[in-house]
């Protein structure tokens, strides 16, 4: 039997053991969060699921937009109208503050893109290649993933434009799938997918260095009809100097558009550019 005053001195010790011990225990599971018992370990699993998502979802019209842009210096501010329809059609009406004149207006129907520029009156067409669209909206994302990325959906596109074999892993600090690809260039190309809603939540390249040369974030993910959508993206190219934000308050889906809101022939008099590859 250990005597009353040995109990007395060793009370503190054990004390002290009992909150390391415990202090230890919260650093160790406060930052990291365990795959989940029904985790995905295909690529190929995870892509179907994030694609699943959208089976019930035809289009989508997001009103009241309000797109911040800030670049060489340079900070504007935009209302627009963003009509969406899978799987590659898009509307984007772009007026100033304070205005309801349209003073640009982006149409694609999958097979042509048109930009009208009313200031001087130029109308600019092409294929509507993700390069050809990043031209004139520089996103860097082709016209099939701005319907993805807007329907908080993966830009497949970009993923697989460089060939390469994509991996996956369980993202532990962010809690999140993380679906990525090594591109030609020695860049990671990485996506964060939450479970189980399988949103896409970020999206972020980075160089050999870890730096990062381009992302994609949003938050404000609510409930529409039963889809979740962020209501704010987020895009930063550093090395363009860009970062724009869009923030979409409201939400339609399922509109049934007529096929005529994504075509666009040449105003009168406008003076028309052919934007090659």
């Amino acid at each position: 039997m250990i005597p009353m005053v040995m109990q007395h001195r060793r009370l503190p010790l054990i004390i002290a053991a009992v909150l390391a011990a415990a202090l230890v225990s919260i650093s160790c599971t406060g930052t990291e969060t365990p795959p989940p018992d029904d985790a995905l370990e295909s690529p190929e699993a995870l892509r179907g699921a994030i694609d699943a998502r959208l089976d019930t979802v035809e289009d989508a019209r997001f009103r009241r937009v309000v797109l911040e842009y800030f670049g060489d210096g340079d900070r504007v501010r935009v209302r627009q109208l963003i009509l969406v329809e899978r799987p590659d059609k898009l509307r984007v009406q772009t007026r100033l503050p304070g205005s309801d004149e349209i003073v640009s207006l982006l149409v694609t129907d999958g097979q042509t893109f048109a930009l009208h520029e009313r200031e001087d009156n130029t109308y600019y067409t092409g294929a509507p290649t993700r390069e050809n669209i990043n031209r004139l909206l520089p996103v860097d994302l082709s016209a099939a993933d701005l319907v993805r990325v807007m329907l908080g959906g993966a830009p497949w596109d970009r993923f697989e434009r460089d060939g390469g074999e994509p991996t996956l892993d369980w993202d532990r600090e962010q809690g999140k799938y993380r679906y990525s690809v090594r591109g030609e260039n020695g860049n990671l190309l990485s996506m964060y997918v939450r479970h189980p809603e399988f949103v896409v939540d970020e999206v972020r390249e980075t160089d050999a260095d870890g730096e990062v040369v381009y992302a994609y974030t949003t938050r404000g993910w609510d409930e529409h009809e039963g889809l979740l959508l962020p209501s704010f993206r987020r895009f930063q190219w550093p090395e363009r100097d860009l970062d724009f934000s869009v923030d979409s308050p409201e939400v339609e889906l399922n509109v049934d558009f007529p096929p005529t809101l994504f075509e666009f022939p040449p105003p009168p008099g406008s003076r028309i550019v052919e934007i090659d590859e």
